[in-house]
């Protein structure tokens, strides 16, 4: 009787692989060989999934926004929207050390997507979908009759560029991760005036 295989969950395994080398050795680091002594995998098995280094660091910058996009759509909500958005907007700052990981996989493939049009693809179609959470997010508080400071859009555009903010500096250790989350969740009370309960 064949094996069954998991494709799904080799790909997974993949793209663990992937990360960790990006993390040690920088995306430009990342070879077919380096996969193939790290994942324990041949070669002809890892070129079956993904056949050329441009299908691997694409899949792995992928599926990392599949993960973190799934993650924060699998939190529980509490039924504050303020409660619900602040620990939505925690997850996507690296504040532990899985997070951190993701974060300094990003930001390598930020830094590659500026030559690479695949890439920049990828990287623009993670920042759109985040930017259009957060801007359903704002427009759902302003139909609340929360008050708030700028349009949903603007909004949104300035969480999101404090989050890239603070991430640079949180992986600089330029900051503490308390904080870090001290000046975003201050920033966000300060654009959504919630009504006092």
């Amino acid at each position: 009787m064949p094996r069954i295989v998991d494709h799904d969950q080799r790909r997974r395994e993949l793209a663990a692989t992937v990360w960790a080398l990006v993390r040690e050795h920088g995306v430009e680091g990342v070879n077919l060989r380096l996969i193939t002594e790290h994942s324990g995998w041949s070669s002809g098995a890892i070129r079956h999934y993904l056949p050329h280094r441009e299908a691997i660091l694409a899949f792995a910058a992928q599926h990392m926004a599949e993960r973190v996009g799934a993650r924060l759509l699998n939190l529980p909500r509490t039924g504050d929207p303020l409660s619900d958005f602040l620990k939505l907007v925690r997850e996507v700052l690296p504040l532990d050390d899985e997070r951190r990981a993701e974060a300094q996989v990003w930001l390598a493939f930020v830094a590659l997507s500026l030559s690479d049009p695949g890439l920049a693809d990828t990287q623009g179609v993670a920042y759109q979908a985040l930017n259009e959470t957060f801007r359903q997010i704002f427009e759902a508080f302003s139909t609340l009759g929360w008050p708030a400071q700028h349009p949903p859009e603007a909004a949104a555009r300035e969480v999101q560029a404090l989050i890239d903010g603070l991430t640079i500096h949180l992986l600089l250790e330029q900051i503490t991760p308390g904080d870090a989350w001290a000046t975003l969740e201050t920033r966000i009370r300060q654009l959504i005036q919630a009504p006092a309960v």
